[in-house]
């Protein structure tokens, strides 16, 4: 069996997704209609044996009647509906997915792979390469609160003792103003650190995800100001914060970590599984991975999945943007950067 779902069929893209062994709220049809560089497709494949499922994004390539192939921004990639499919299944899986590349003239592929779904490495042998891009950073919330805690960093305990004693408040927003006033300072915090302008969104899009997707807002007050907060998700056992920010006058309370560990304690009363904090910017070990290095000894591998499906043309759009003249880069497709 091969279907290729749209959003149109939200409902169908759902219940695939929850069918499968693990997945997380990256590869729900809600986060995908987010995205709007290209056409979000779920290929849905079983062989009676396993089942798979492949989220992406289809995007035309400018100038040719092409398209390639990118997963939605964070940790997504192909899902299974068994810990471990067998060769025959995986091979199955393969034909059908590279059918649809050829049947969509893609020229290349580019996926992000969740680090706490190890099995979605062994899903790609054989096609492409599989590269280890970083490290991310996650809680395990299944540990003892003691254990947890002894992870913190010294720093990080010192932080949260000085912000208890300041009494700041971590509440859940609920009204449209409230989560208006986060994307002001969400909007401040990504202007401060002078981010890409894929990390700026307008208001609306915060409506949405909270709306949309098994999601919650935690926000922080000191002396009735809203000083900091954090959108964090809760699908299949994983929490994870996906947008933060402080104000920038209040850096120096450092209201995030305070309100991390609010969710912490979320996930440990809701008996999640983990808390996946992500790494650095691009998979680099900079001042962002240092921020959430502080809460976790567990570091996982983040891996992403790069594919040259049609070769000739690949080498031809990239000498046609570079000459033979090609930057030193790891980008990929080259010929998006």
């Amino acid at each position: 069996m091969f279907e290729v779902i749209t959003l149109e069929n939200h409902a169908r893209w759902n219940a695939v997704v929850r069918s499968m062994n693990g997945f997380d709220f990256y590869h729900l049809a809600e986060y995908h209609r987010l995205d709007t560089s290209g056409i979000p497709l779920l290929l849905h494949c079983s062989d009676g044996t396993a089942g798979f499922a492949l989220p992406f994004i289809l995007r035309p390539i400018d100038g040719t009647d092409c398209n390639d192939i990118t997963s939605v921004y964070g940790y997504s990639g192909p899902l299974a509906d068994t810990a471990c499919p067998d060769g025959k299944s995986l091979a199955a899986f393969h034909k059908d997915m590279l059918r649809f590349f050829d049947e969509n003239s893609v020229v290349s592929v580019f996926f992000r792979l969740h680090p706490l779904l190890p099995v979605q490495e062994k899903m790609l042998e054989g096609t492409g390469n599989t590269l280890d891009t970083g490290v991310t950073i996650a809680i395990d919330l299944k540990l003892p609160e003691s254990e947890q805690k002894k992870q913190y960093s010294h720093s990080l305990k010192n932080t949260l003792n000085r912000l208890q004693n300041k009494k700041p408040e971590v509440t859940k927003a609920v009204t449209k103003a409230e989560i208006e006033a986060f994307a002001d300072i969400y909007t401040e915090t990504m202007t401060r650190v002078h981010a890409s302008q894929i990390y700026f969104f307008d208001k609306t899009y915060f409506s949405r995800f909270l709306e949309t997707l098994p999601s919650a807002l935690y926000v922080a007050y000191y002396e009735d100001k809203m000083i900091g907060g954090s959108l964090f998700t809760d699908c299949n056992g994983i929490i994870q914060p996906h947008l933060s920010a402080t104000r920038s006058d209040c850096l120096h309370l450092s209201p995030l970590k305070y309100v991390w560990d609010q969710i912490r304690l979320y996930g440990v009363e809701k008996k999640r599984n983990y808390m996946h904090l992500g790494g650095g910017l691009g998979g680099n070990r900079d001042t962002l991975f240092a921020f959430k290095a502080q809460f976790s000894h567990l570091h996982l591998l983040f891996k992403t999945w790069r594919y040259v499906h049609n070769r000739e043309i690949y080498d031809q759009l990239v000498r046609d943007k570079y000459g033979y003249d090609l930057p030193a880069s790891s980008f990929f497709p080259l010929y998006r950067l």
